[in-house]
């Protein structure tokens, strides 16, 4: 508690007893000054107490200090009667003083007060506008409100449907009826007619209203006769610019609701185009082949019905990988995918894509160069197999006839490089980002060579899963071709979260080593 604090509380004790307590030190003072000098002791006192409290309080201070001069120092002695002029023009100064030093001391108190809480209310409002643009919903600009009301937080109120503001001090002191009808307020839509209202309404019930365009988000009551000094036209303009990033947020959010109901309809209609076409075509296939063995069997050689019936498991192959690429977009869509690894080395993951391969490779080759020395990887090794097969695959589709693909398999810092490298059309630099975008194809008219437009988005899907990445490049060794200058398709497969699984695995590398 400082000075200024006591005095206010114990002001008129203080006022009426002080100047009889400072009576001895004014004796002290005759004993080396003349007499004439022992008002200036009171007045000083009058001056510090018009500083210090209130006007009130120095004048009842003055008429006391010259009850006091009058009755020690003031012939006759023990007398408060007043019997010589210049006592009464002592008075009277005491009084003058303490009334034109308390004004001129209060109003530069005042004055002081209002520009220190000013200043405050612009650091906040400072600090308010810095949060408002970067609040991402409704909740952040309320929360952001409540923290600039925190230094009053006894005297305001913010009142929202999710908060419990029943309890706070100012609501317990109202009637339940006032009660009920801010509940009420809290759920009115905002229509024009209400809209023009609201200043009526806040008059009506003492509140702020915190509103977008279509609904009262909250109520702010606040007991501004409590604050000393608050600049109102700071705290409406803090109010308004709440309402602005309200209805901004609420703008935001529709927007992204409309984005995603209309990126849902493209990829409602891009997956249908694709079910349709790819599905369609092996199913065509099939029921053909199928159907001139029925028709012809009898007509028709052991040779001719082997291709046939080759040609229905081919297209029957085809059709379960496009169900498992939907299958497995789904699961990356909806994020159930979940990882159950172990330890397995490249060389296992790339014997089983081969083998996958095989029906693949009629007129092309894979030609894989992996580093012996790689370590093993803790992956789940079914969706490292199925990215690596979906990337090998899309390479057979744009390769031309007799090309082989290269498959490079190399430790990089903390990660081991997977590159597969065609020999085919490329892909331009303005189109590597979108080859992995769901239902992108290369191809805008013939859909059975370029697939579903799902194989590389989800092989980024498996990869990234894994902590790794995947990118398309340039193939270095094509770049003099313009025709077909190739690609890489370069997967990361991070290895320094394994670190210290590996040294608990006995045919990691690292351990061998490390025993040897």
């Amino acid at each position: 508690m400082n000075v200024e604090q006591v005095l206010r509380k114990f002001a008129y004790p203080i006022g009426i007893l002080f100047p009889w307590l400072l009576t001895p030190i004014a004796f002290l003072i005759t004993d080396y000054l003349p007499k004439t000098n022992v008002p200036l002791l009171y007045i000083v006192m009058v001056v510090f107490i018009a500083i210090n409290v209130t006007v009130e309080l120095a004048i009842i201070n003055a008429l006391s200090s010259f009850f006091a001069f009058s009755f020690f120092f003031a012939e006759p002695y023990g007398s408060i009667m007043i019997h010589q002029d210049e006592d009464l023009l002592t008075i009277l100064l005491f009084l003058l003083t303490s009334v034109i030093v308390g004004y001129m001391a209060t109003k530069h108190k005042q004055n002081v007060q209002k520009i220190r809480v000013r200043e405050f209310m612009t650091d906040i409002e400072l600090e308010l506008l810095e949060k408002l643009p970067k609040a991402l919903n409704t909740d952040d600009v309320i929360n952001a409100m409540r923290d600039a009301l925190e230094p009053w937080k006894e005297n305001c109120v913010l009142i929202t449907r999710d908060n419990n503001w029943a309890t706070h001090p100012m609501i317990r002191r109202m009637t339940n009826l006032r009660k009920t009808y801010l509940e009420e307020l809290l759920e009115l839509r905002i229509t024009p007619e209400v809209s023009t209202q609201i200043p009526e309404l806040e008059r009506e019930h003492d509140v702020f209203f915190l509103h977008n365009s279509q609904q009262v988000i909250g109520l702010l009551k606040i007991s501004i006769e409590n604050i000393q000094y608050l600049p109102k036209d700071i705290f409406l303009l803090l109010l308004h610019q709440v309402n602005i990033s309200l209805e901004r947020t609420r703008l935001s959010a529709d927007l992204e609701k409309e984005k995603i109901a209309k990126e849902n309809e493209l990829l409602r209609s891009a997956l249908l185009s694709s079910v349709s076409h790819d599905f369609r075509t092996p199913l065509t296939t099939m029921i053909g082949a199928t159907s001139t063995v029925i028709e012809f069997g009898e007509h028709l050689d052991k040779q001719q019905t082997r291709e046939l019936l080759d040609t229905v498991l081919e297209e029957a192959q085809r059709l379960n990988r496009y169900t498992q690429n939907l299958l497995d977009m789904t699961r990356l869509g909806f994020g159930q995918l979940q990882l159950e690894r172990d330890w397995v080395s490249v060389e296992e993951i790339m014997s089983v894509v081969k083998k996958r391969l095989k029906p693949l490779l009629i007129h092309n080759d894979v030609r894989a160069d992996i580093n012996p020395n790689l370590p093993s990887l803790y992956i789940q090794a079914a969706l490292i197999e199925q990215a690596l097969f979906n990337v090998i695959d899309n390479a057979i589709k744009f390769s031309p006839s007799d090309a082989y693909i290269e498959v490079n398999c190399v430790k990089e810092n903390d990660a081991i490089i997977i590159s597969v490298c065609d020999q085919g059309p490329g892909v331009p630099e303005a189109e590597r980002e979108k080859v992995f975008e769901r239902f992108h194809t290369a191809e805008k008219g013939d859909r059975r060579r370029s697939g579903s437009g799902l194989g590389l988005t989800i092989c980024r899907g498996m990869i990234m899963a894994h902590g790794g990445n995947v990118s398309i490049h340039p193939n270095p060794k094509r770049t003099a071709d313009r025709i077909n200058p190739g690609c890489c398709v370069r997967i990361e497969i991070p290895i320094e979260a394994n670190l210290g699984a590996s040294d608990k695995n006995p045919d990691s590398p690292s351990s061998q080593s490390a025993a040897e």
